[in-house]
Formats: structure tokens, sequence, C-alpha cells
């Protein structure tokens, strides 16, 4: 079971949406952070496997909720859906 304070994974993309979703994330009061954002821009194939989607973007368990929400309207503007 998760507690509030456990950091988990909310997104895992390419190092542009990674970005972007880690600022709307901030600027929506939910602290966010970018994992192997250098590494998944110069190297991705050493941090995922085909270099697919190497940069993860992690918060506090007792954001989810909203952060997904925020996300889905980031990738729904994004898709034109």
């Amino acid at each position: 079971m998760e507690k509030d304070t456990d950091l988990i994974e909310i997104y895992r993309g390419n190092p542009v949406d990674s970005e972007i979703i880690t600022d709307i994330l901030n600027d929506n009061g939910i602290i966010a952070s970018m994992n192997n954002q250098m590494m998944g821009s110069i190297a991705p194939w050493q941090v995922a496997a085909g270099g697919l989607d190497p940069v993860s973007v992690e918060i506090f368990a007792r954001d989810k909720d909203k952060a997904l929400e925020l996300i889905h309207a980031f990738i729904k503007s994004n898709t034109g859906e």
C-alpha cells in the first residue's frame, strides 16, 4: 500500500514531453521531478530498452489523482482529441 509520502512514477516519455509535464505539475502545486533527464536526452538506449520513453516523472503518491487529470488533459491537447 502506498503512503502519501511515497514517490511514484506518474509518467514516462520522451525528454520534451516529460519536461512539459513536470512544469505543468509544478505550476499546479504538485512537486514533480524527472529521472534520467540527461541520459534520456543523450543516450536513451542506456536508460530504457530500445531508448523508448527514457525519462520518468515522479511525484508524491498523495498527488496522484490530480496529476493524472493534468497529464490526461495535456495528452488530449497534444493529440487533438
